[in-house]
């Protein structure tokens, strides 16, 4: 990968319009009981991280683990392909990656990972609410949830997953409880509406003079896809 960085801060922020960094996040809020920190936060919250450079991709699961595994064989899966497109319309701008710098003593832990992590994303996530029972878009401008556990420019020279752990990786998906519990199609349907109206309203708020035909067709087809 070759990117155009520049340093802002405690901040190096990184774009390369050769690969794609996005991912799909959702988080649990309820109202506190005293009211006074609402909406709180649970700890429950899913996600799937994404970074694509050509025909590679890197994917991590909450729960599930991480695999290296290409394109075609991301689309063969129901359920990767549909946490990837919505990734796509989440993301605000999918080349661009933030670097928060290790030792900078404006480093935040986000509580989210096990780890340290300081990659992080430009994308909108999920935010459903335990006590109204609904979902709704939250753009990043208040926080970042999506980090890269790896280092995203490491990919390009990154094996792609055995047959074996492949395999592996797939059972263990499989045990997800959306799918146990056969409420994926529920939740697709719920995110899928959502999360198209967002990326929809995205484009009304652009100059059309500057969208690509190829870009208006694709949404066009996405609202009409939405309103069936």
């Amino acid at each position: 990968m070759n990117s155009k960085n520049h340093a802002s801060g405690k901040c190096v922020y990184h774009t390369d319009a050769n690969a794609g960094f996005t991912g799909f996040y959702e988080r649990v809020s309820y109202e506190h009981p005293t009211k006074k920190f609402s909406p709180a936060f649970g700890p429950i919250f899913d996600y799937h991280l994404f970074i694509k450079y050509g025909d590679k991709v890197y994917m991590e699961v909450k729960g599930v683990g991480e695999v290296v595994i290409s394109f075609a064989e991301l689309k063969k899966n129901k359920y990767w392909k549909h946490y990837y497109d919505l990734s796509l319309l989440l993301a605000n701008d999918e080349n661009t990656l933030t670097q928060e710098l290790k030792y900078s003593s404006d480093y935040a832990d986000v509580q989210i990972y096990e780890e340290p992590r300081f990659w992080s994303i430009d994308t909108a996530f999920i935010e459903y609410n335990v006590d109204t029972e609904t979902s709704t878009v939250r753009n990043s401008e208040e926080t970042s949830t999506c980090y890269y556990k790896i280092n995203p420019f490491d990919l390009e020279n990154m094996d792609y997953t055995s047959s074996k752990d492949l395999d592996i990786f797939l059972r263990n998906y499989m045990m997800r409880s959306e799918i146990k519990n056969k409420v994926f199609d529920t939740r697709y349907s719920i995110y899928n509406r959502i999360v198209v109206d967002y990326a929809l309203q995205k484009v009304e708020d652009y100059d059309y003079e500057e969208i690509a035909a190829d870009n208006k067709r694709y949404y066009a087809e996405l609202a009409a896809t939405s309103a069936t």
